[in-house]
């Protein structure tokens, strides 16, 4: 990954309103845990950060372990984990074309829940609009996957 790119993708991550882009578990007391044991397990034992709001654990992931790691090691897998190759295919397809995908196209890919890459009303149960992963997957990370 060129400086330009890393760059770019920090201020990506920095600035989602989601933290971790909306990947972690539900909440800080989940998450925290979940991303200690995770890191240590991904990056080695000495994989930590002080317990803090939000934004103070995202400036320290992008230290430690960097935003490649991060993305090659945690979000990448997470998203694989809860995405089906061909859903994350569907997606694509519908990001590139400009069209929100309706939930029974998402249904039938077995996506129940789209998020981060959709958000969804669940009141009034259609797509509301695209969620904050979407660019970012599509534009930035795929891409650079593929080198």
């Amino acid at each position: 990954m060129d400086t330009k790119q890393k760059e770019k993708l920090e201020r990506y991550f920095k600035n989602s309103s989601h933290f971790l882009w909306g990947l972690g578990e539900k909440n800080q007391k989940v998450t925290y845990p979940w991303l200690r044991n995770k890191g240590k397990r991904l990056w080695g034992a000495n994989f930590d950060f002080r317990d803090s709001p939000y934004r103070g654990v995202t400036e320290q992931l992008l230290v430690n372990p960097g935003i490649e790691r991060l993305l090659r090691d945690l979000i990448v897998p997470r998203v694989k984990e809860q995405f089906s190759d061909k859903a994350i295919e569907f997606l694509r397809l519908s990001w590139n074309v400009g069209n929100l995908p309706s939930i029974t196209y998402l249904k039938q890919y077995n996506v129940e829940d789209a998020y981060p890459f959709i958000e969804i009303n669940r009141q009034f149960n259609y797509v509301e609009r695209w969620g904050e992963l979407a660019g970012v997957w599509f534009e930035e990370i795929e891409p650079w996957l593929k080198e």
